[in-house]
């Protein structure tokens, strides 16, 4: 069902309020980061030296501890880390969602923008960010831009 880009719920960027009492997303959007049950569990830390690991921080995928992936640019480990997210995500995954999941999440997410911290793509770059996951999960009526 072709749909209208400028209407479809979308990621936005969360940011850190400047005053006391904002809240640092806009009206109606729902933050979906780490510390909220949304939250990607796959992790990108900053090693230092142009290197980037991806660690799995509810640590129920033993093989990210047993073989730690380094990567040489931030761009590849966000992309890992947003890959492992939808796939763990399946029935399949570690952080399965099941049926029930996915109805909360369809109450709680459908037709709503999600905030995060990751940085917003360029114009026609991919957004490596779970919240793009997410909002194909919460709205599986729509279709998004590629």
């Amino acid at each position: 069902m072709p749909t209208d880009a400028s209407t479809l719920p979308r990621r936005v960027q969360r940011t850190r309020p400047r005053r006391k009492g904002e809240r640092g997303i806009p009206d109606g959007a729902r933050y979906v980061g780490r510390g909220t049950r949304w939250g990607n569990p796959f992790k990108v830390i900053d090693l230092g030296k142009s290197r980037w690991q991806v660690i799995d921080t509810g640590d129920r995928c033993p093989s990210l501890r047993e073989e730690p992936q380094i990567v040489d640019e931030q761009v590849y480990a966000r992309l890992m880390a947003t890959r492992l997210f939808a796939l763990h995500t399946t029935t399949i995954g570690k952080y399965a969602y099941t049926p029930a999941d996915l109805d909360d999440l369809r109450y709680w997410l459908a037709g709503r923008n999600l905030a995060c911290w990751c940085p917003l793509p360029a114009p026609g770059e991919t957004d490596w960010c779970h919240a793009t996951h997410l909002l194909t999960l919460a709205n599986p009526h729509l279709d998004f831009p590629a």
